[in-house]
């Protein structure tokens, strides 16, 4: 997949934004040093992994340094993000429903073919909120890969403006997962995708995290 490039187009003004939002994540990803995960993560590798946006951080720092494969929003915030995850040994591809996704689920599904594994933020980059969309599913299923839900529960702090209330572990916190192997060997391969969509997104809402020091 290469180095991530950046955002075409942009000014003095949006370096420096860029700069500051990439010290910002790089801060957070410093205090997720002190994360202690109170339980593993006992899955298939490789696999696909689906998670909701704003619980990917802890996820994120677990599978620090272990050839995991990414997406991204092809804008500023995600080129941010990206190039930090790039320090800790993702591979990311950037892309969105409004911008270069096509291309950057082809990037994932190459990745997926060479024994990646895949952390897919299931309900971005835009939301709705917890409203599973296709892409794990169908990568998943073409990529002939176990596609793992899984939850995050930790102490920390929510950005109640933003579109996925996004939540950032505070220092020490304790993380818990709740997850499950979904059962895609239950389905034929003609099997409408929706019908797939629609399971998929009740077992892993039904992995209800118990959200505790969320403000």
């Amino acid at each position: 997949m290469g180095r991530i490039k950046p955002p075409k187009k942009i000014g003095p003004a949006q370096k420096i934004a860029r700069a500051l939002l990439s010290g910002v994540l790089q801060l957070f990803f410093w205090v997720m040093n002190t994360l202690r995960f109170k339980n593993q993560l006992e899955i298939e590798r490789p696999c696909v992994m689906a998670v909701y946006h704003d619980e990917l951080m802890p996820l994120i720092h677990y599978f620090r340094n272990e050839d995991v494969t990414a997406i991204a929003s092809q804008n500023h915030f995600g080129y941010s993000i990206a190039k930090v995850m790039e320090r800790y040994g993702y591979e990311v591809a950037l892309g969105s429903r409004s911008r270069g996704g096509m291309d950057a689920f082809f990037q994932l599904l190459k990745a997926a073919r060479k024994g990646k594994t895949i952390a897919f933020a299931v309900d971005g980059s835009r939301g709705p909120r917890h409203e599973m969309k296709q892409g794990a599913v169908i990568l998943a299923r073409k990529a002939k890969l176990p596609l793992y839900l899984i939850r995050a529960s930790y102490s920390g702090w929510r950005i109640e403006k933003s579109w996925d209330k996004s939540k950032f572990p505070k220092p020490f916190a304790e993380v818990s997962f709740n997850y499950e192997r979904f059962p895609m060997e239950d389905y034929a391969d003609e099997s409408d995708i929706e019908v797939i969509l629609a399971a998929a997104q009740k077992r892993l809402s039904a992995l209800q995290t118990d959200d505790y020091g969320s403000h």
